[in-house]
Formats: C-alpha cells, structure tokens, sequence
C-alpha cells in the first residue's frame, strides 16, 4: 500500500510540474507569437520618466521605427533632440545639443538594451522570465525579468488589440519609465536607409564603428 501511495503521489507531482512548465510557456506563447510575426513597427511614442532629484516628470515625444532582426532607429524631438540608430553591427546615439556622435559595438551594449527581447530572433524566455499579468482598460500586460544583471529590474509590455502600446521599464521601484506610442504602423515596408547612419557634418565622434 505504501508502495502504491509512493507511486501516486509521484505521478501527481510530475504532472503538476508538467501542468506548471505547460502553463508557463503558453503565458509566454502570445507575446511570443507577436514578435515571430513582427518584420517591422513604426510609431510615434510619448516617454514619461520621473526626475527625482527636482520632484518632477520629464515628457518627450519622438518617432519609432523597427525593422526585425537588428535595425532600430528611435528619434527623439522634443523637449531636446536625439537620435538613436541600430543598423545591424553598431549602436549610433547622436546629440544634436552637443554635436556629438557615440558609436559602440552593438554586441557590447545588446543585453542592456530594454528593447532587445523585440529587436531579435531569440525566444524571449531564453533571457526573460515571463510573468503574465492583469487585464487594466483593455491592455494586456506581460512582465519580462532579466536572468542576468542589467541596468533594469525589469519590463512591462502592455498588449491591446494584438498590438503593442505600451513598454515600461523598471530601473527601481519608483523609477519607470513609460513609453505609449500611437499612429501603430506593423509589417509595412520600411526603406533600409532609414536604419543607416550618417555621420553629420562637423559632429565630434567618440567610439570607433565596426
């Protein structure tokens, strides 16, 4: 009888862990069968982010355009003027204040970059765990950790309509920065050289490009 009860029990804990190992993958499935589909994303974006030293949240709004796998450019307008390109090899974060250039080796900087779970071909539990969450107002939320250290503890990915609105990144508790976009573009063909960057003229260059 001991040896039966043994049995069973054994049998209820592996398809409990299988039921848990099931569900957790099929959590991640939807998000993840976003981005499989996902070839390119452009829109425009409002990023809110609070400034703790003055008490107060800074607003920028800019444009975003994603081409899958590797190509980014996330422009920035207002209040100051920014302009990040990813074209495949290198990170290009040109400040038109300073009229200064900054290159580094994409590989360098790729898993602290909060995006990266969409801009490539990886699964996304390979380096997040996921963490479905709540419906609020019709947005589907999903929260991805880092399994390795980065600058952010972690993501939130907001879902509506089978698009993505939201992203909100935790670098502490009291530290988020949200990002909404709008005027959502998906899988329309977007030229290549808009992920080519050109350096200015007279712009100052730190970095060396691959």
């Amino acid at each position: 009888m001991f040896h039966l009860l043994k049995k069973i029990s054994i049998s209820v804990l592996v398809i409990g862990l299988s039921s848990s190992v099931f569900a957790a993958k099929q959590l991640g499935k939807e998000l993840q069968d976003y981005v499989n589909q996902l070839k390119t994303f452009e829109a425009d974006f409002v990023q809110t982010q609070p400034d703790e030293a003055r008490f107060i949240t800074n607003t920028s709004i800019g444009h975003f355009k994603l081409d899958r796998p590797g190509n980014l450019t996330w422009d920035y307008f207002k209040p100051d003027e920014q302009k990040i390109v990813v074209d495949g090899k290198n990170l290009w974060v040109y400040d038109l204040d300073l009229d200064q250039v900054t290159v580094r080796p994409i590989a360098d900087v790729k898993a602290d970059l909060p995006i990266s779970w969409l801009l490539y071909n990886e699964p996304i539990e390979d380096n997040f765990t996921i963490i479905e969450s709540n419906n609020s107002s019709g947005v589907k939320w999903f929260n991805l950790t880092p399994k390795a250290a980065t600058f952010f503890q972690s993501i939130e990915v907001g879902m509506k309509d089978g698009e993505m609105h939201e992203v909100w990144m935790y670098q502490s508790d009291d530290n988020i920065t949200k990002v909404k976009f709008s005027n959502i573009q998906s899988n329309h063909v977007i030229p290549y050289q808009d992920f080519q960057f050109s350096m200015p003229d007279g712009a100052d260059l730190v970095g060396e490009p691959l």
